[in-house]
């Protein structure tokens, strides 16, 4: 626990501020004059509406903090690293030093957490606030209790939608990025996680509340296993520093999906059939008792192959409305059922040992490039299992499939290549 905090000051700037002939939201940072409306006391922003009004007439509370008296951070246990995890982990240390934003590339299973600790750790001696940021709620949730038990002296933090931290002042703060917008040029090191995942993905909105939530030069530092075009396209200029991290910290490669045509495949599951190549699949899988992954593009789709498998299978169906989502996840993991049918709900964050994954119209629109590979990153995570079998069943083969695959492939040849893999 630190010591003391001490609260050095608290100020109010207005919601909304002009610049010359143009209007600038301290709260979302949206500078797009479109957004900006009249009312009859003032302009306001309908960039970050939802959240209430920010505008010329009200204002925002931007509250700095020191730490007047501190103990020594430090790990509650020695983190074991591979070489590659080392080098990544001394990366981080240095773009923080220099004030240079930068993105760690590593893919599904490389250990992207543990890279961090370091930087952290060397920010937090110095008295600095670290924002550990994520678009989804269910990483702050599985991320506290882990920093809480590996880092010690270390006053943390956790921001989501109900947490009971909010007003709480910290010097590690794990939080959504929908949370940062109540913070104004405050962290001096922001870590953000995910950085492709929704909500975050293409939405102004919460890359504003990111910038502004800094201090003016601190550096970000980007985590993900599938960048997206934008990152892609900085790297290749040499206009981000990065990163990359080829392989799992097991040191196997990635298991590479085969692609396995099918007929009519949404429709037919409509009509409550399912093709003969997917039941024949899962099948061979129910005689080997291994446990599968189905992945289906939509809610519809995942309740007619319920029914269909049911009788025959023991599976279960979760998606984001189901309520009893979480212990769904915790029986397949104690092996209750053998099969779970599921949304990209779970493309990200759900670890299972010894599965097999199948993704079922794998040609729909929302399985994009960045879905399929974090989809495939679900099998042969552990390392007494890290082979596994991997099938996009699809009636066409589209240029996602080809693009995600060709992805696969150049991560686990550039490790090869490296002479990284066992």
């Amino acid at each position: 626990m630190l010591k003391e905090f001490t609260s050095l000051a608290t100020n109010s700037i207005p919601g909304v501020i002009k610049h010359g002939n143009k209007y600038y939201c301290n709260r979302c940072g949206n500078s797009k004059q479109k957004a900006f409306y009249r009312d009859s006391l003032g302009v306001y922003c309908r960039n970050c509406l939802v959240f209430g009004k920010s505008a010329t007439y009200s204002t925002i509370k931007r509250e700095e903090t020191i730490i007047s008296s501190t103990n020594r951070c430090c790990l509650t246990k020695v983190v074991h690293l591979s070489d590659m995890q080392k080098l990544a982990s001394q990366h981080c240390v240095n773009a923080y030093k220099n004030n240079k934003n930068s993105l760690i590339y590593a893919v599904c299973g490389a250990g992207k957490t543990e890279i961090v600790y370091e930087v952290i750790l060397t920010a937090l001696n110095e008295g600095k606030v670290v924002g550990f940021a994520t678009p989804r709620k269910d990483v702050v949730l599985e991320l506290y209790p882990r920093f809480k038990r590996d880092f010690y002296q270390v006053e943390i933090v956790a921001l989501y939608g109900g947490s009971q931290d909010k007003g709480k002042l910290g010097n590690l703060y794990i939080t959504t990025t929908h949370q940062l917008i109540n913070f104004y040029q405050f962290f001096d090191l922001i870590i953000l996680d995910e950085v492709d995942a929704f909500p975050y993905y293409n939405n102004k909105m919460l890359e504003g509340f990111v910038q502004k939530a800094k201090k003016r030069g601190a550096p970000i530092i980007f985590l993900t296993a599938t960048p997206t075009r934008k990152l892609q396209y900085l790297m290749k200029r040499k206009k981000l520093d990065y990163f990359i991290i080829p392989l799992r910290f097991h040191r196997y490669p990635i298991p590479v999906p085969r692609v396995s045509l099918t007929t009519s495949t949404i429709q037919k599951l409509n009509k409550g059939e399912c093709p003969k190549k997917i039941l024949a699949w899962l099948a061979s899988k129910k005689q080997c008792d291994k446990q599968v992954f189905v992945f289906v593009p939509d809610i519809k789709s995942g309740l007619n192959l319920e029914k269909i498998l049911k009788p025959h299978f023991a599976c279960e169906f979760v998606h984001a409305e189901s309520p009893d989502r979480k212990q769904k996840i915790s029986d397949f993991r104690s092996r209750k059922y053998q099969f779970i049918i599921t949304t990209t709900i779970l493309e990200r964050g759900v670890t299972v040992s010894n599965v097999d994954v199948c993704i079922i119209g794998c040609d729909a629109e929302i399985f994009d490039e960045r879905a399929i590979v974090q989809i495939v990153g679900r099998a042969g995570r552990d390392k007494n299992y890290p082979t596994a079998d991997v099938v996009l069943f699809c009636d066409y083969y589209t240029r996602e499939i080809k693009r995600a695959i060709r992805q696969i492939k150049r991560m686990n040849k550039l490790a090869k290549k490296m002479k990284l893999l066992l």
